[in-house]
């Protein structure tokens, strides 16, 4: 009797001796709307079998306002479940499913995790475990985001000319944009026309709406053209953005002049006439000529006044 009491004290003692089991779990886990976010936790003894272990979500624990948002497949009535026993110094791992609805707002929420079940050699485990940890489950909302670009913001026209210009949206988000309304004002009184406007622009597409503008009849000024934009997204949050279209309606006067055209025109040489040798040598000739006879007729004419001068 003495003997069995003695085994009996080893023998609890042995198994009051086993820890819980180790349970690793990220700190946060990050999700978009409307997709399912996936929770690794990985469980290990490293003293003894691990037996009936259950891993799952405690729902109880979080709130009804976080709650409504999360479709969480693992929870207490559905656990993820070790059907065999988990040898000492063994990662059990085991993934927890967590959907998140379209509608959900960006938010925090910490997601309970708890894992239960026996240890020990005996079979089915000689003591009952439960250890919880808990994960931080980020919600980002897939918002679009829409960018109203005006490609041309300034017009300098005379007044009666018509303008063709475009209006783009571009979602840079990662949801879809509902366009609600696009328009374009004039405190002036500026005649618009404005293109058929998209109703829905998905993420990376970027839309064009032509926009015309009439000038007929408008004075000399600045007028100011605001261009708005209101658009929704997916659970009917409301986005505004707003740019201003400048049109500077010239004078008369103001045309700018036609550039000149310039004609080069190449500098004047002076013309020189060649004239042949023979016919240079020819007047040289005459010349001499004309010069001896001369000079004949005035010696000549010299010796007959001296020839007839009377005697004193």
């Amino acid at each position: 009797m003495k003997a069995i009491l003695i085994t009996l004290l080893l023998f609890l003692s042995t198994a009051a001796s086993y820890r819980d089991p180790t349970m690793a779990v990220p700190d946060q886990v990050e999700v978009r709307t409307g997709e399912t976010a996936h929770i690794e936790v990985i469980l290990e003894h490293t003293q003894t079998t691990m037996w009936n272990v259950k891993v799952y979500v405690d729902t109880e624990q979080i709130d009804a306002t976080y709650l409504k948002y999360l479709e969480i497949t693992q929870d207490k009535e559905h656990p993820y479940h070790f059907e065999k026993e988990i040898p000492f110094g063994t990662e059990a791992p085991a993934t927890l499913d967590i959907k998140v609805a379209e509608t959900s707002p960006s938010m925090q929420v910490k997601i309970p995790i708890i894992a239960a079940g026996s240890k020990g050699p005996c079979m089915k485990g000689c003591e009952p475990f439960l250890i919880q940890k808990s994960v931080t489950l980020q919600i980002k909302r897939q918002d679009p985001k829409l960018a109203l670009m005006l490609p041309e913001p300034k017009f300098e026209v005379h007044s009666g000319e018509v303008i063709t210009t475009e209006i783009q949206l571009r979602n840079y988000g990662a949801a879809a944009a509902y366009v609600t309304s696009l328009v374009a004002v004039s405190e002036d009184n500026v005649l618009l026309q404005m293109q058929t406007v998209p109703s829905q622009i998905e993420p990376g597409i970027t839309e064009s709406v032509g926009l015309t503008i009439f000038t007929k009849d408008l004075p000399p000024g600045t007028y100011l053209i605001s261009v708005n934009l209101v658009y929704k997204d997916s659970i009917k949050n409301t986005f505004q953005e707003s740019k201003t279209l400048y049109i500077i309606v010239l004078q008369e006067s103001e045309s700018p002049p036609p550039s000149p055209v310039l004609t080069t025109t190449p500098p004047s040489q002076p013309v020189t006439e060649s004239q042949p040798l023979e016919e240079k040598y020819s007047y040289f000739l005459a010349g001499m000529f004309t010069g001896a006879c001369s000079f004949g007729v005035a010696v000549m004419f010299g010796l007959f006044l001296k020839k007839h001068r009377p005697t004193k």
